[in-house]
């Protein structure tokens, strides 16, 4: 029987925490910037003559909460290693005849089945629990990426596109975050409805504030129809996509021999490699076009808005790093050369994730 300590790293190793860093930081990104942007403007008039005008911001943004924060963490990691899980337990035939992947803890027997359904049942409950708590916009929508999830290990077994699912599987997050914080209802008096006052409070915040505080500000619905998150959504999709078209390059034989679908296995290393170019050559343009879409919002009212998006001018460094990133990704893989996938993937792309998500945080904190 293992100790505790073996037991928590066994499971660690078993849904690759370590890869979070792939998409922790754009949930990050994603509620930064649904802070940074404002959810509408407050004309603030004048009174009568000698009285001066109403107290009050023009601009209407969503205050900070840590509840909120933790939430999003807690959703993170609940719904990424559900996925991991299931995913090991619907590939453990097919990991155990890859060398490759053999010595994982399933076909390598340093895990149980049971062991490995009840850790994805917890986790589970934890990525549904903390939903509801958000409140009912984001519990309603919350099964949309558990389902992606579930069908992304089924896909290789019909399709070659499975690179996408998993793209858009992990690309949801950001928007996942963007609704969490915008997409807050409001009941009578502007009060948060939900389960998410209680969260809030347990942790010494009130989440009751002033006539321009909540009610001017929870979304509902109208947070899922804005544009900005979905283009962010789109880049960390075809970014995921690409690097893992580029990964799937070491199993060309074995996913033939087996009658399994990729993109490498069906064109090749070198058609999949252009493939992955084009994806990464998307990804890009989606990441700039995120962040010109934050700072460059749709005049209100007439009015140019532009400058009540909170991030400092630099916030560019943020896509140019990710485009550097993979095109340093991209001169390290060659088709007759694989010996640095594992460096392009895991550190390139652990690198210039967090980096992304480090640059845009600070041009919040800093805007």
């Amino acid at each position: 029987m293992q100790s505790p300590i073996k037991l928590i790293k066994t499971y660690a190793s078993f849904v690759k925490f370590a890869h979070t860093v792939f998409a922790l930081p754009f949930a990050i990104v994603g509620m930064a910037a649904a802070h940074a942007v404002p959810t509408g403007f407050l004309y603030v008039l004048p009174g009568p003559a000698g009285v001066p005008p109403y107290p009050g911001g023009f601009d209407r943004h969503v205050p900070f909460f840590w509840a909120l924060l933790l939430l999003i963490l807690a959703c993170m990691v609940g719904a990424r290693s559900f996925a991991m899980a299931v995913n090991r337990i619907l590939d453990r035939r097919i990991d155990a005849l890859n060398p490759r992947t053999a010595a994982r803890e399933l076909p390598a027997g340093t895990m149980t089945l049971p062991q490995a359904w009840a850790f994805a049942i917890v986790m589970a409950a934890l990525y549904f629990g903390a939903c509801w708590i958000h409140g009912p916009v984001v519990f309603a929508l919350s099964p949309i990426p558990i389902v992606l999830m579930l069908l992304y290990p089924l896909t290789k077994r019909f399709t070659s596109l499975c690179h996408v699912v998993l793209g858009f599987s992990l690309g949801l997050a950001p928007v996942g975050a963007w609704v969490a914080i915008r997409g807050l209802v409001t009941t009578t008096g502007g009060k948060l409805a939900g389960s998410f006052p209680i969260a809030a409070e347990m942790i010494g915040e009130a989440p009751y504030g002033t006539l321009f505080d909540w009610g001017q500000v929870a979304l509902g619905w109208n947070a899922v129809a804005e544009p900005a998150p979905w283009l962010l959504a789109g880049a960390v999709a075809m970014w995921v996509a690409g690097f893992d078209v580029i990964y799937a390059l070491q199993d060309v034989e074995f996913d033939r021999a087996n009658r399994l679908h990729s993109i490498p296995a069906k064109l090749g290393r070198r058609g999949a490699l252009w493939v992955s170019r084009g994806m990464h050559a998307l990804a890009a343009a989606l990441f700039f076009a995120f962040v010109y879409a934050l700072l460059n919002p749709p005049p209100f009212g007439g009015m140019d808005v532009s400058s009540y998006t909170q991030l400092a001018p630099w916030v560019w460094a943020a896509p140019g790093l990710m485009l550097a990133g993979m095109l340093y990704q991209h001169s390290l893989v060659k088709a007759d050369d694989l010996s640095r996938v594992d460096l392009a993937f895991f550190t390139v792309n652990g690198v210039i994730s967090v980096g992304f998500g480090t640059i845009f945080v600070a041009a919040w904190l800093l805007g």
